[in-house]
């Protein structure tokens, strides 16, 4: 098959999909560039080395950005037709596949789908409806519609978008997830180190019970709310206590600061990461937690919650993340209804032990790409052989 790709192309899980879904099934992948920096070129340059096509924008981007720049809107239409008639050259293709949708590619979509006669699917991601707010809901779904398919990568996205369009029934669509490489290298990097090597690696004591809060440096992950709980526990609790965070993106500078600070003051031992790690540091990270805190606002069942589960973490959840999946499957973990409940509950975690085996088999036929992959090119030859 020739699958365009578009949308967020430039992240990990992107990476991810198209090496193990698409090109292990030899389809002829295509991607746009838009944008010329360091940071995107990198990625452009690791899709190239994958034998990934793409097709050059750069010029009528700059000439979008340019026209919204200078609110000469007659110069931001011309830029997208031009992108659209560049992109139109390079077709037909059997499908595109939309990832994140945001704002210019769920409108260049359905126009390419018409254009080069291709299959539509739409992939949404945890954030495109969860913290989308209703005037680009409204707007995203004027285009959602055209599409032949669309896939969510997890039940509660599902939900949410039946729950916003009252349409959405017209359209097949299922759960389809995308696989974690992160769960591939904790079993490898059990077979191979202990959990105290890897603490020495990162200078965390052997003797200290791990907690992390959040996975990124978002505001909604409540560290600052969190960390203030924690603050009053007992002297002697804190003392065993070392306190992971994981700010590596999102949020402010400012933002994080203030985290750090907040860690400092609550008198246990702390770390803050604000590098991007890689899948080598994040499976460290992961084995080396003992405790996992997911106090977050608002949320779909992310990938790092996956991965602590799967690595045996302990799990405090608050009560208002009602994943679906957790309704449906027998996940060993606690639950608090207040920030304020989290100070006991670490320390019950601390002195109780939970049988945590079977979230790791839950998550490893949820989420491992060797369970995820199948279901992926399942979806795409139905839509060619329609």
């Amino acid at each position: 098959m020739r699958i365009l790709i578009l949308g967020l192309i430039y992240s990990q899980w992107t990476v991810h999909f198209v090496e193990t879904c698409l090109l292990n099934k030899k389809h002829e992948v295509w991607m746009v560039k838009r944008k010329n920096n360091k940071q995107d070129n990198k990625y452009v340059e690791l899709y190239q080395q994958m034998g990934i096509h793409f097709i050059d924008c750069t010029e009528a981007d700059m000439e979008v950005r340019d026209g919204r720049r200078n609110k000469d809107y007659i110069k931001v239409i011309k830029g997208h037709i031009s992108q659209i008639r560049t992109i139109r050259k390079f077709g037909p293709f059997d499908i595109i596949n939309l990832h994140y949708i945001g704002y210019d590619d769920i409108v260049y979509a359905p126009i390419l789908k018409i254009l080069t006669k291709s299959k539509l699917v739409f992939s949404y991601w945890g954030s495109d409806l969860f913290r989308a707010g209703d005037r680009r809901l409204f707007f995203r779904g004027l285009f959602a519609r055209c599409a032949d398919y669309i896939t969510f990568d997890n039940k509660d996205l599902q939900k949410k978008f039946k729950k916003v369009y009252k349409w959405a029934n017209k359209v097949p669509s299922e759960v389809v997830l995308f696989g974690l490489p992160v769960l591939d290298n904790i079993r490898e990097k059990y077979k191979k180190c202990s959990s105290s090597d890897i603490r020495k690696k990162w200078n965390i004591p052997d003797d200290k019970i791990v907690i992390a809060v959040g996975y990124n440096g978002h505001p909604e992950q409540q560290h600052i709310n969190v960390l203030k709980v924690i603050r009053e526990l007992d002297s002697n609790d804190k003392k065993k206590i070392f306190l992971l965070l994981q700010m590596t993106y999102g949020g402010s500078k400012e933002y994080q600061r203030c985290v750090l600070e907040t860690a400092k003051k609550t008198g246990c031992e702390y770390m803050g990461i604000q590098y991007f790690l890689s899948n080598d540091e994040v499976t460290d990270l992961r084995i080396l937690t003992d405790i996992y805190i997911n106090a977050q606002t608002t949320d779909a069942f992310s990938g790092s919650v996956c991965e602590n589960l799967f690595a045996g973490t302990k799990l405090l959840n608050a009560r208002w993340l009602r994943y679906q999946e957790f309704k449906e499957y027998n996940f060993k973990f606690w639950e608090f209804n207040r920030i304020e409940d989290i100070g006991q509950m670490i320390k019950t975690a601390m002195e109780q032990e939970i049988d945590c085996s079977e979230n790791s088999e839950l998550i490893w036929q949820l989420r491992s790409w060797e369970f995820c992959e199948p279901k992926w090119e399942k979806v795409f030859q139905k839509l060619v052989n329609y």
